[in-house]
């Protein structure tokens, strides 16, 4: 008997071998903070900013929690989002892949939260093959609550990352 859980142990440990070695690598993204283009006339009120903030941190657990790896924004990254406008690398995809080129991330996703009115938020995504510098996936959500619910936000967030995934799935079938 003790021989017999001593082959089976050892030949668990071979199948998990195995299996990590043949084990497809997962898509590395990098994924962005969601920029807040409010368009109202008090536009980036602190209380809107923080829902954004949670919006985006919600969004990038929830991501990993799907076992997506994250790869950080690099500096060319970080600088076009300080000095350039809320829909600049949203609205200038080729360019936003060019600077995440040499990060190690495979795709990109950039988020921007869209605020025409005081009643609603639209967060809007776009995932972006960094290699072929092209749009694999446009998303956008419709978030409609108070920013004191802080629930519907990270639903939302949450929403969107369950997209996100079922997206990176269905590219990883196709090669």
């Amino acid at each position: 008997m003790k021989r017999f859980l001593m082959v089976l142990g050892v030949c668990f440990c071979i199948s998990l071998f195995v299996t990590s070695v043949h084990a497809e690598p997962r898509p590395k993204v990098m994924a962005l903070d969601f920029q807040l283009n409010d368009m109202t006339d008090i536009p980036n009120a602190p209380e809107e900013l923080e829902r954004i903030a949670l919006l985006s941190s919600a969004f990038h657990q929830k991501l990993a929690e799907k076992d997506i790896e994250l790869i950080a924004p690099n500096e060319a990254i970080k600088a076009a989002m300080a000095s350039q406008s809320a829909t600049y690398l949203y609205s200038n995809v080729e360019n936003a892949a060019q600077l995440a080129e040499g990060s190690g991330a495979d795709y990109l996703l950039i988020g921007v939260a869209l605020k025409p009115t005081y009643l609603f938020v639209y967060p809007r995504l776009l995932l972006v093959d960094i290699k072929t510098r092209k749009v694999l996936m446009s998303k956008s959500s419709q978030l409609e609550s108070s920013w004191t619910d802080r629930n519907t936000t990270i639903r939302t967030a949450a929403n969107l990352a369950q997209v996100v995934k079922d997206r990176l799935l269905k590219l990883d079938g196709t090669k």
